[in-house]
């Protein structure tokens, strides 16, 4: 019988550990969100890994980029796309790598911000961008780091503050101990470059962003604490920060009173 030595267990166990972490969940299409989509214009775009899913609605008017978060999709933000035709906005959605009906398995925002160049190029310049969770950090990213054009107004809802905030969460929920989570992270620095994920941080970021923003943060939010939102507001001196009470980590997502405020932000 062959007997693997620890150390050689312990690197098996921890690519597999890097992947689960790499690794968005599936997030699951409601009907309300597929009858949303069957309303817009579907498409597919090549990227470096495959092709990526994008629904755009409407034919004229400003566009506005809808960024979700990490394990969600384009269709959980089909929320906003009936207030914004309505207000006459063009909506545009899509799957980030490995999410939603696009292609991959493993991503990482290194990976994803430039995706949205390759948006840009396929349906043109974005008036602005209401991103949630997570895709407040790429939206971030891509804006600071690479360049992306800026668009006139940024709406975030339950921003995601420091990258690497990620592991302790992950840990708690994968139930892993301090010695795989430390391997994990030596290992994370091993493939991307030492500190490269660590610098990532959204309060650092948002200093550089010359543009009108509007936060929500619900202060029940069980994936994302407020406490992400309060620094990054803190830090950002062109945003408005609106803490909610009761809607939990997606439910502004879906909230008539946030719409009705993030739209009026936009027109203002």
């Amino acid at each position: 019988m062959n007997v693997l030595d620890p150390q050689r267990e312990t690197q098996i166990i921890l690519k597999k550990v890097y992947r689960a972490f790499f690794s968005p969940s599936k997030y699951e299409v409601k009907s309300a969100d597929e009858a949303v989509l069957a309303r817009g214009k579907n498409d597919r775009i090549p990227f470096a890994s495959g092709e990526l899913a994008v629904t755009t609605w409407g034919e004229a008017g400003p566009t506005v980029l809808l960024m979700h978060g990490w394990g969600g999709a384009r269709a959980q933000m089909t929320g906003f796309v009936d207030p914004l035709l309505s207000a006459g906005y063009r909506v545009v959605a899509y799957d980030q790598p490995a999410h939603g009906e696009s292609d991959g398995t493993i991503t990482n925002v290194l990976e994803i911000a430039p995706t949205m160049d390759l948006l840009k190029d396929k349906v043109g310049q974005f008036d602005a961008i209401i991103a949630h969770s997570f895709g407040t950090l790429i939206t971030s990213y891509a804006l600071v780091e690479l360049k992306f054009p800026p668009p006139s107004k940024l709406v975030y809802l339950g921003a995601f503050n420091r990258l690497l905030d990620s592991l302790p969460r992950f840990q708690v929920l994968a139930k892993l101990s301090d010695e795989l989570i430390a391997g994990l992270r030596e290992m994370i620095n091993e493939n991307f470059g030492e500190g490269k994920l660590e610098a990532i941080v959204n309060e650092r970021m948002v200093q550089q962003i010359q543009i009108p923003a509007l936060m929500f943060h619900d202060v029940t939010d069980n994936v994302t604490p407020v406490e992400d939102s309060r620094a990054i507001a803190q830090a950002w001196k062109n945003a408005r920060f609106v803490e909610t009470d009761g809607l939990g980590h997606r439910g502004a997502l879906q909230s008539g009173e946030v719409h009705k405020q993030v739209i009026q932000f936009l027109k203002s």
